[in-house]
């Protein structure tokens, strides 16, 4: 066998200079490479949904309580309002509003984070006929005036004929200014309070008359 023979039989085994893998190991890299930054990017997306998602959670969380927070202030001022219109005049005390306020603010069934703040405003249990207040409900999510309201017949008798009723005047659920459109609690809602609820003129006595008790409509927004 001839020394060449042999030279050409070695040469044609060795692997070509400077390659340190062998060429089916070098084009697996590629593929592996984009394996791991797809899985990266499902990982990141994941994340991503899961903080929106639990972001969205949170906020109708906390619509939902402060929705009931309002239905539950408006619950129990009308129901004071029914138990000071039925005494006389001289005998009706409108710091109970004030003192009702504190109380719920101080409910941990209803303020249990301690951010909500009810303020009753203007208002009066002064007329025979009437009991009016405006009340706000604030907290972090959201700040809600409403008027309300109970208006009993004239007499005697009066007590069996009652109109209580209320209406939002304002809420930041709504935009700014006066409120012009429903406001949705979830499981009740409000009214706008309309302008024929500061007329003087209006012939029918069961209808509630808020300048008379002081109380003014906010100015549009």
């Amino acid at each position: 066998m001839s020394s060449g023979a042999v030279s050409q039989t070695g040469t044609s085994e060795r692997p070509a200079a400077g390659s340190g893998f062998p060429s089916g190991v070098r084009q697996s890299e590629g593929p592996r490479r984009w394996w791991w930054l797809g899985a990266l990017l499902v990982v990141a997306s994941l994340v991503v949904g899961g903080t929106v998602a639990h972001t969205v959670d949170q906020r109708h969380a906390q619509r939902v309580l402060y929705d009931s927070q309002v239905l539950t202030t408006a619950s129990r001022f009308l129901h004071e309002e029914r138990s000071q219109i039925a005494l006389p005049v001289a005998q009706r005390h409108a710091g109970a509003f004030d003192d009702l306020a504190d109380s719920i603010d101080a409910d941990l069934g209803v303020n249990g984070a301690g951010t909500l703040e009810v303020t009753p405003g203007t208002g009066s249990a002064a007329p025979f006929t009437q009991i009016a207040f405006e009340v706000t409900v604030s907290s972090p999510y959201a700040s809600t005036t409403f008027a309300e309201w109970v208006v009993r017949g004239a007499g005697p008798g009066g007590m069996n004929s009652q109109n209580p009723g209320a209406c939002v005047l304002s809420s930041s659920l709504l935009g700014s200014g006066r409120a012009t459109s429903f406001l949705d609690l979830g499981a009740s809602g409000l009214q706008p309070c309309w302008p024929q609820l500061w007329s003087a003129s209006s012939k029918n006595p069961m209808q509630p008359h808020l300048a008379q008790a002081g109380i003014r409509p906010p100015a549009r927004g």
